[in-house]
């Protein structure tokens, strides 16, 4: 029986998606046969070890790298390679803002890319977006401060803030507590948290295991570049018989490469 791409509830849906790269080696497959459906409004996570193939689905689903087989769909409509992912938030692992740049005007910019030109009385309506998106992550107070001041908790909040510029239907955050202390850590699960409250439909990258059991509706977990589980954490404790997800993520890995 076809798959039916047109249930309500799903926002996005990765098709048999794959990517294989050539090397001096030979064929080296980072992801194979991926097939996932993300519902409006939850929050799910991917879980690997390095180099499982998490950052490779991103960079497929954002249009940064083409496919070598497989489709994505968003809202019904397949996407393109190149294509612009104009309802797309997106927070890369390694999130570089212009740091001459104050906050203020970082976001505004972005929030200009992400909408229509700030012309006549839209001026107005920018400025109330901006403030409302500094707010949003509690970085308004710091608005005037340039980038290069500003801590790795700090940065962090600014990047899910240009994530959500032109407030995205879907937002895709590739290890977005990355390289922080235990503090910034703690300072952007809060902010995600509240996301999950408002309704954002988030797809979270992480190999944090706490955040991710914290944060997450479903979780899948990529092993060697293929999706070896996918659905709630009870039920991947349940199935390996575990007290917590690090303890069942530990064999799953260690079955996958066994």
């Amino acid at each position: 029986m076809q798959e039916n791409i047109n249930h309500p509830e799903t926002i996005l849906w990765l098709r048999n998606l794959s990517k294989t790269y050539r090397s001096r080696e030979g064929e080296v497959e980072a992801l194979s046969n991926l097939c996932l459906k993300i519902a409006q409004g939850e929050i799910i996570g991917i879980l690997g070890p390095n180099g499982a193939g998490k950052t490779t689905a991103v960079k497929l689903i954002m249009g940064f790298i083409k496919a070598s087989r497989g489709e994505i769909f968003f809202k019904e409509k397949e996407l393109q390679p190149a294509q612009a992912r104009p309802l797309f938030g997106y927070l890369p692992e390694s999130f570089r803002p212009n740091p001459n740049l104050s906050v203020g005007e970082y976001i505004r910019m972005q929030n200009n890319l992400a909408g229509p030109a700030t012309t006549g009385t839209r001026r107005v309506e920018s400025a109330t977006q901006i403030t409302t998106l500094l707010h949003q992550v509690g970085m308004a107070p710091f608005a005037g401060r340039r980038i290069s001041r500003l801590s790795k908790g700090m940065g962090q909040r600014v990047g899910l803030a240009q994530a959500l510029a032109g407030s995205p239907e879907l937002m895709i955050l590739d290890e977005p507590t990355s390289g922080l202390d235990p503090i910034g850590k703690s300072e952007v699960i809060d902010l995600l948290l509240t996301l999950k409250k408002e309704g954002k439909t988030i797809l979270f990258c992480s190999h944090i295991l706490a955040e991710v059991e914290r944060l997450c509706d479903r979780i899948g977990i990529i092993v060697g570049g293929r999706l070896r589980f996918l659905g709630k954490v009870d039920d991947f404790l349940a199935l390996h018989q575990a007290h917590d997800l690090d303890q069942a993520f530990k064999k799953e890995v260690k079955c996958a490469i066994s």
